[in-house]
C-alpha cells in the first residue's frame, strides 16, 4: 500500500456513464486517492479511456488485481457481473467499493457478506452513497433532538420520466427483470435505504408492483417488450410510523420529496432529481402554520464532499472519503454502507416484492 494515497482501480470506466459522472471526479477531488488504473471493455474503449483520464488502462482485470499500487477495486459494471469481480478483488487482497445493487438478489448478496466478514482485515463498501447527504444527516440529527417531537407518519414520493422517454439503445438491457436494476432495486433501493437513515429499518405492510408502460422506448425508434417493473407504492411500518412510497418512472418530471409529520411539526427533504445524487433542500415547518424555514447542513458532518452539492459524485466523494478513513486507521463510520447492510436492503426489496406478489 502506498504510504501518502490509496491507489484506486475503476473497473467499467470505458463508457459516458455512471463512473465518469461520480466515480471519477470524487477520487480526483480528494487528497488521500488517487486514480491508479482503469478497467474497460475492450482494447479500443481502454486506449480511450487512458487517454481520456491520463492513467493506465486496460480491458483485462487480472493485472490489476495482482498490481501493489491497486489499494482499492471499485465496481462500477453491470449488476449481473458485480459478484464475480468482486469475489476476484477479495481474493486479490484488495478493499472494495462495489456499486448498488450489490448482487443480483439476496442470495448473492449474503454470500458476498459471508467472504466479506471472513476477510476483515479489507474493506468493502457498497455505493449507498445517498447516506452521506448532509441534508439527510440533518434530517436524522434533527429528529432525533426532538425538533418536530415525536414522529407521526411520513411520506415519500419519487417520480422520473424514464419510462416514458426514448432512451438510449445501450440501456436496453434494463428492461429485463433478471438485470436486477429497475425501479425497485436502484430508485426505490437507493430511497428507501436513505430514508432508514432518518427512520430506521421499516416492516413492510403492503406493496403494489407493476409495470404502467409495458414497452421500452429507445431511441432508434424501437418499442421493446419488457418485464421489469416500473412502479412501486408500498406501505411501510417504522415501528410505529407509517410511511406511504410511492416510486415510479412514469412521472412527468423528476421529482423527489420525504415530509415527515410530527407532533411539533413536520420536516421535509426535496429535491429535483433521483435523491443519492445529492442537490436536496431541507426544511421544518412548526406547528400551527408558522412559515416554514430552509435548514443549512451542520457545518460539523464528518467526511463533508469537496465536490459542489449539485455534482452527482458529491455523496460518492464522501463515500470515498469514509472508507479511505476505514482502510487507513480503522475508523470505520456508522453510516459506511458495507457488504452487510446491502444484504439488509436486498432483503427488505424481497419483502416489499412479497408483499406485491400476493396482491398480483
Amino acid at each position: 500500500m502506498n504510504t501518502d494515497t490509496l491507489g484506486v482501480a475503476v473497473v467499467g470506466a470505458g463508457a459516458d456513464h455512471w463512473s465518469s459522472a461520480a466515480h471519477l471526479p470524487a477520487i480526483a477531488a480528494l487528497d488521500d486517492l488517487r486514480l491508479e488504473r482503469l478497467v474497460t471493455s475492450s482494447p479500443e474503449s481502454a486506449s480511450a479511456a487512458a487517454e481520456r483520464w491520463g492513467v493506465p488502462a486496460t480491458h483485462e482485470l487480472d493485472p490489476v488485481l495482482v498490481d501493489d499500487a491497486v489499494d482499492i477495486v471499485a465496481v462500477t459494471v453491470r449488476v449481473p457481473r458485480h459478484a464475480e469481480i468482486v469475489r476476484a478483488a477479495i481474493a486479490a487482497g484488495k478493499h472494495v467499493y462495489c456499486e448498488w445493487p450489490l448482487a443480483t438478489g439476496s442470495d448473492q448478496a449474503r454470500e458476498l457478506a459471508e467472504l466479506s466478514a471472513a476477510h476483515p482485515e479489507q474493506v468493502h463498501v457498497t455505493g449507498l452513497q445517498g447516506r452521506y447527504s448532509p441534508q439527510l444527516r440533518t434530517a436524522a440529527a434533527l429528529l432525533a433532538s426532538g425538533r418536530i417531537g415525536r414522529p407521526l407518519s411520513a411520506n415519500l414520493r419519487l417520480h422520473l420520466p424514464h419510462g416514458l422517454l426514448p432512451r438510449p439503445a445501450h440501456r436496453a438491457h434494463l428492461r429485463h427483470r433478471s438485470v436486477g436494476a429497475n425501479v425497485l432495486t436502484i430508485q426505490a433501493g437507493h430511497a428507501l435505504d436513505m430514508l432508514g437513515v432518518v427512520l430506521g429499518r421499516p416492516r413492510v405492510d403492503s406493496a403494489r408492483l407493476w409495470s404502467a408502460v409495458p414497452e421500452f422506448l429507445v431511441d432508434t425508434g424501437e418499442r421493446l417488450p419488457r418485464d421489469a417493473p416500473d412502479t412501486l407504492v408500498t406501505v411501510l411500518d417504522h415501528a410505529g410510523v407509517i410511511t406511504v412510497a410511492h416510486v415510479s418512472q412514469t412521472g412527468p418530471r423528476e421529482t423527489f420529496a420525504v415530509e415527515i409529520l410530527g407532533t411539533e411539526g413536520s420536516l421535509t427533504l426535496t429535491g429535483t432529481s433521483q435523491p443519492q445524487f445529492g442537490g436536496l433542500s431541507l426544511t421544518v415547518t412548526p406547528l400551527g402554520g408558522a412559515p416554514s424555514a430552509e435548514i443549512a447542513p451542520h457545518a460539523d458532518l464528518v467526511h463533508p464532499s469537496p465536490l459542489p452539492a449539485s455534482h452527482p459524485g458529491h455523496n460518492v466523494a464522501s463515500a470515498y472519503a469514509a472508507l479511505g478513513a476505514a482502510v487507513r486507521d480503522g475508523r470505520r463510520d456508522p453510516l459506511l454502507p458495507d457488504f452487510r447492510a446491502a444484504v439488509d436492503l436486498h432483503e427488505l426489496l424481497d419483502e416489499i416484492e412479497r408483499a406485491a406478489a400476493e396482491k398480483r
